[in-house]
């Protein structure tokens, strides 16, 4: 049994069919077939239940396939790993960014470990924290910029910043002169909000059945600038980060809010007891010293 062999086999679960996998990876069915029947006489044990119509694995099946990925992640990273150790900083980082995160300073400290480490490359996707959490347990991403606390027995985190949830409305709102408000003195007022993908759309409807209410969704959006452009337009009220507050138009008031746990914190997270590559454990280590607020 070696790597291509492990390899093979994955394929042919990930493609749900050896007809597939061998389309996949340009070899002859055959050949693909023999190499899972020398795992399998190797092992003692069958990966497959012939006898179902379609491909289903068994449990010994299971447990190899969760075998071949850690040990390819692990055979993968060897060049990365060798690179590390010879002072080569290369590699390529797939990182997810929430779309309501300080992305001006991300950027910002990016640009600094780009000139420590010019040889990284990125990726830089941007979407919810759940899209995010979910893209990582597939593999899809290295590293996510989202909300934090996590599932520690999925995730490991590093918190980043903190910082208050502010109430924004347009200048001419009823409330715009207020320095201050609580979620009771929304009951009646129409909700801008990120769509379902968002925790800090969770967040804000959890403090708003806290006060006794459900908001009032008008719309729901995936882009803080929308919002912007709502409140103008004067179609309701919205709740955002502070910094992205500060950000918004002189016309567009932003009033803090009275109530305990309006607030947020971002962190990086990764999956857990995954090997990171030695570019993405170097980016963390620059985030922890360079993209802590605290």
């Amino acid at each position: 049994m070696d790597i291509k062999h492990m390899k093979y086999f994955m394929e042919v679960v990930n493609q749900g069919g050896m007809t597939n996998a061998s389309k996949s990876l340009f070899i002859a069915q055959p050949t693909i077939s023999k190499a899972i029947k020398d795992i399998e006489n190797e092992l003692h044990m069958t990966l497959f239940d012939r006898q179902k119509r379609y491909l289903v694995l068994t449990d010994a099946g299971k447990v190899f396939y969760k075998k071949c990925e850690e040990i390819i992640a692990l055979y993968d990273n060897i060049p990365f790993e060798i690179n590390g150790l010879l002072g080569l900083e290369t590699g390529h980082i797939n990182i997810g960014m929430s779309a309501v995160m300080d992305m001006q300073q991300f950027i910002y400290i990016l640009g600094e470990f780009h000139k420590l480490y010019p040889n990284v490359t990125y990726s830089l996707n941007e979407s919810g924290g759940k899209s995010i959490e979910t893209r990582l347990i597939n593999d899809q991403i290295d590293i996510g910029i989202t909300t934090i606390p996590i599932d520690e027995n999925t995730f490991d985190y590093l918190s980043l910043y903190s910082e208050d949830l502010r109430l924004v409305v347009s200048e001419e709102h009823e409330l715009a002169s207020r320095d201050s408000v609580s979620m009771a003195d929304l009951k009646n007022e129409d909700f801008i909000l990120f769509n379902e993908d968002f925790y800090l759309n969770d967040k804000i409807i959890a403090a708003a059945k806290n006060a006794g209410f459900i908001p009032n969704t008008v719309s729901n959006v995936s882009q803080w600038n929308f919002i912007e452009y709502l409140l103008l337009a004067h179609l309701g009220v919205s709740i955002l980060p502070e910094h992205i507050a500060n950000m918004l138009k002189d016309n567009i008031k932003s009033i803090k809010i009275e109530d305990t746990g309006m607030s947020w914190e971002l962190g990086a997270i990764w999956k857990k007891d995954k090997l990171l590559s030695h570019a993405t454990s170097k980016w963390i280590d620059f985030m922890s010293e360079r993209l802590n607020y605290d």
